[in-house]
């Protein structure tokens, strides 16, 4: 039987998982690898998607303009732990952080709370040195904040939040949540100038691309926040979204991108 790069790695961080749950190398906590935990594969299937206030809505993934899609293929990632990174990851024309400027990282067991209000413009804002982004090969690269505990610990990967910045608000988005296990993301929605447009809230988390857009069809979407309490935490890859709005703005972001070289 022949198997794929990405089968072949699924299939061999699911050996190991079950090697080290049966006491192969000794005693283990109880997450040993990001996204998979020790027992169970990433979900398959369908999950439940509720926005909160009506203004972000669900759409099918297809229906968003993917003339751009960042893959994080651009920055170094590597093997688990993969690579820290402590500052502002810029990667596929977007900027990543863990959360944004004028909002404030708190804990939650394992796992990040952001709480506050973004300051106006909305910009992103670096997490502490350890506990801010990480990028590593999860059948590809893939982007994960690190939570409270810190790089390189293994229940620190996917436990952490991530903030995603578009340069131009954008009125459709696409992504993959990777790695969910059944747990549960809420991604918060914000206009250039900080404030809410809307939270929402995916249950039942699986491997699974995700379609978001503004239910007035307004390009408004100019950041997002993603925070999980998902067992095994959860990464981000395959974002989508429309350069032809990104265009229209290229001076603003050049100057943007000067500030996080």
């Amino acid at each position: 039987m022949h198997l794929s790069q990405a089968a072949l790695r699924r299939l061999v961080t699911l050996i190991l998982a079950s090697a080290l749950a049966g006491g192969l190398f000794g005693v283990a906590r109880a997450d040993r690898f990001p996204l998979v935990g020790l027992n169970s594969a990433p979900r398959q299937g369908t999950s439940s998607v509720n926005p909160v206030g009506g203004l972000i809505v669900s759409i099918d993934p297809t229906l968003v303009p993917c003339s751009r899609v960042v893959t994080f293929d651009d920055v170094k990632g590597g093997e688990t732990p993969g690579t820290n990174y402590d500052g502002v990851i810029v990667s596929g024309g977007l900027l990543f952080s863990e959360r944004f400027v004028g909002q404030v990282q708190g804990a939650s067991g394992d796992f990040d709370a952001i709480s506050g209000t973004p300051s106006s413009p909305l910009m992103p804002q670096a997490g502490d040195a350890g506990e801010n982004l990480d990028v590593f090969d999860y059948s590809g690269n893939v982007l994960v904040g690190l939570g409270p505990i810190g790089y390189p610990d293994i229940d620190a990967i996917g436990e952490g939040a991530i903030a995603i910045y578009f340069p131009a608000p954008q009125a459709k988005v696409k992504l993959d949540l990777v790695g969910g296990n059944g747990g549960s993301a809420k991604l918060s929605f914000y206009r250039a100038n900080g404030t809410l447009i809307d939270d929402v809230t995916v249950t039942d988390l699986a491997d699974l691309p995700y379609g978001f857009a503004t239910s007035d069809a307004s390009a408004t979407i100019a950041g997002i926040l993603i925070q999980n309490s998902d067992a095994s935490g959860i990464g981000v890859v395959n974002i989508c979204y429309d350069t032809d709005v990104t265009n229209a703005r290229i001076a603003s972001w050049g100057s943007l991108k000067q500030l996080y070289r």
